[in-house]
Formats: C-alpha cells, sequence, structure tokens
C-alpha cells in the first residue's frame, strides 16, 4: 500500500502544469476500485465467520446473509472530487445498497438494490466522530461515523433472533422478507478508506474494527476469515476471555481440535491424553493470542488455511506496516505456527480416518453382496 501511495505521488508530480483537468486519474480509479471490493470481501466473510463460528461464540443471534455499504461507511473524510470519482467507479452512494448477497439471499435481492429501511426503521445517514486519542496516535481527530447503520442493523437482528422475520423496504416501497442464520453475535467491519488505518478498536460485544492496513494486505478467503475471527473472538467470547485471564497453570488458548471437535463429528477423539497436554506448551501471554488460535481454528473448521493469519502477518512484517493488534509479534507467530501445525496433523488424521472409514463400509458391501449371491 505503501508503493501504491508514492506511485501516486509520482504519478500527480510528472502530470504537467494546465493538464490537470484533463487528467483521466486512471490510477486513482483503479486503487478506489480494489479497495472497495477488498471491502466487500472482507464483510462477506465477516458474515461467513459469524456463522461458522456460532457453536464456539458465547453470544449468539440472526445475522443477515448480505452487505450493505455506502458512503456513509467510509471512515476518512474524502474530498468531493474523491467521492464523485468513488461512487462512479463502485457504485456506491449516500443510499444503503446491497453490495453483496449470499447464495441464500432471496433472489429478489440484487446487488446494486436500495434498502431504505430493516424492521421499519430507517436506515439513517452518516454522522462525524470526534476521537481525542488520535491526536497523540498522529491520526485524524474527526472521522465519518456509521453507529446509526449498525444500531438498526443490531436490532433488527436481535428481533430475528426472537422469531421476527427481517423485513427489509427497498427503493420504491417494495417489502421483502429475508431468512437470516443463527451466528456470532456483534459485527466485525473494516473501511477500506480509514482515517486511522493502523488502529484496532472494539466497542464492548457490539463492534470491533480491523486496522484497514491489515485488510487491505489480505490476498484470500482464508486471510479474509482469519481477520474477520480475529475480531469475532473479541465480540463474541467474552466469556471465554475472562475464563482465558483466570486459567492457572494451563495455555490460555483454544486446544487443538476444539473448533474441529464441532464442526467435524468425531474429530475431537484423535486427540489424545498426551497431545492435549503437549498443548500447555503453547504459551499465550495475552488476550491477542487468544484471538490468533481462535481465528486459526475458525479458518480451518471452514475448510481453510490454519495459517492463513501467519501468512498475513508474515507479510506485513516483511514490509513493516502499522497494525495494531493484528500483527503478531515474535512470540505470537511461534505459537501461531505450532498451532497451525497441530491442527493441519488433526485434519490429516481425520481425513485418514474418514479415508478407512468409507474403504471398510465399502469392503462390508461387497461381503454382503457377494454373500447373497447363489
Amino acid at each position: 500500500m505503501v508503493r501504491a501511495l508514492i506511485a501516486l505521488l509520482c504519478v500527480l508530480v510528472l502530470v504537467p502544469a494546465g493538464a490537470a483537468d484533463n487528467y483521466d486519474r486512471a490510477f486513482e480509479r483503479e486503487l478506489f476500485k480494489s479497495r472497495f471490493e477488498h471491502e466487500v470481501q472482507f464483510r462477506a466473510a465477516a458474515i461467513h465467520v459469524a456463522w461458522g463460528a456460532e457453536a464456539l461464540c458465547d453470544s449468539t443471534t440472526q445475522v443477515e446473509p448480505f452487505v450493505l455499504l455506502s458512503t456513509h461507511s467510509i471512515r476518512q473524510r474524502m474530498s468531493d472530487s474523491d467521492l464523485q470519482l468513488f461512487r462512479s467507479v463502485t457504485g456506491m452512494d449516500e443510499k444503503w445498497r446491497v453490495a453483496w448477497a449470499d447464495e441464500g439471499a432471496p433472489d429478489a435481492l440484487r446487488v446494486g438494490d436500495v434498502v431504505l429501511a430493516v424492521n421499519d426503521r430507517k436506515l439513517p445517514g452518516g454522522g462525524t466522530k470526534l476521537e481525542l486519542g488520535a491526536l497523540f496516535r498522529g491520526g485524524s481527530m474527526v472521522s465519518n461515523d456509521d453507529q446509526g447503520f449498525w444500531d438498526v442493523m443490531l436490532k433488527a437482528r436481535q428481533e430475528a433472533a426472537e422469531g421476527k422475520p427481517m423485513r427489509l423496504t427497498l427503493e420504491g416501497g417494495r417489502k421483502l422478507e429475508v431468512d437470516t442464520q443463527r451466528g456470532c453475535a456483534g459485527s466485525v467491519t473494516a473501511s477500506s478508506f480509514d482515517s486511522d488505518p493502523d488502529v484496532f478498536w472494539r466497542l464492548g460485544n457490539k463492534r470491533a474494527k480491523i486496522p484497514a492496513n491489515a485488510m487491505l494486505e489480505a490476498q484470500t478467503a482464508d486471510e479474509f476469515r482469519w481477520l474477520a475471527a480475529f475480531g469475532t473472538y473479541f465480540q463474541a467470547s467474552q466469556s471465554a476471555i475472562d475464563a482465558a485471564q483466570k486459567s492457572e497453570g494451563v495455555s490460555n488458548g483454544f486446544l487443538v481440535g476444539k473448533i474441529l471437535s464441532i464442526a467435524v463429528p468425531g474429530a475431537g477423539m484423535l486427540l489424545s491424553a498426551a497431545e492435549a497436554q503437549a498443548e500447555k506448551a503453547i504459551a499465550v501471554d495475552s488476550i491477542v493470542g487468544n484471538a490468533d488460535l481462535f481465528a486459526n481454528e475458525v479458518v480451518a473448521s471452514l475448510g481453510g488455511d490454519a495459517a492463513a493469519g501467519l501468512h498475513l502477518t508474515e507479510r506485513m512484517a516483511g514490509q513493516g506496516m502499522k497494525v495494531d493488534a493484528v500483527l503478531m509479534d515474535g512470540l505470537r507467530r511461534s505459537n501461531a505456527a505450532e498451532h497451525a501445525r497441530r491442527i493441519k496433523a488433526l485434519q490429516a488424521a481425520q481425513a485418514e480416518r474418514e479415508r478407512l472409514e468409507a474403504r471398510a463400509a465399502e469392503d462390508a458391501q461387497s461381503g454382503s453382496a457377494a454373500t447373497a449371491r447363489p
């Protein structure tokens, strides 16, 4: 990302005086398009993680199968010309539009549709937020704030959990009911244009913001999911955090296989007493270390690479990026690598067990067929 900004500055410097009006801003168009696509991928990953990790979360709710975005969700204050370019490149504007819809969403809900209200509550425009702490970080004290939007969405999720269908009011007055799915409570977000792109923060058990720098560096679906799962740990596993802080003589992290034992029936049986005891060797000295391991296992339970977060953090560290919380130090990297190795070994053992069981079933079926023949 630093290289991209340097390239942009070089382009601007090389534009001849008086030619600014003819400059088509091709580089910025591509930058805006790429950033927007990253945010959509991340927000979709956050929904898949919420669904996939539901069994492990202490607080759950119903989660919608779509993503709504508008220019109000951009945390960074942008100039009028940049906003105009962003609108033309992404199709987004001040209205809340469907940016992504899961296959479980109604066919009548399409990308680009404008949603005016959810459960008859109007989706508000954006506001501004004053962050005095940004003064000491060298960041912007004033940023855009879409908390009003999330107040409406979180309320609708709660009502869906209580049995009330989630109902959308689309532009033109059309009403549409949407089936939701139980998942981890809270929301994990990241803005592709953030006034504080290196900062991680959480708002109780309602929201967590992943640093934009990390989200924009993510390259694979597993890396997006790992980031979403990292934030989910802080949102929906408060009792797990409390228990970890009070634990004595054992690792504060999740035991290898805890998530997999739920996602894959029988997987937990593969952990021997010796392997479980060896887990104590993984020393997690902080809550963020717990989040690393939680994210590893969530990604693995979704069929992905448990080391996705490790790959991401190694690239960020190699580039000298500034990223709060998500960027692992040496100890956390070592723990995450060992944890991922054990998960992969468990996955391999589970796959081998399933292969042997399938082979035994085939042999038994063949034997029964042979016995039945005269």
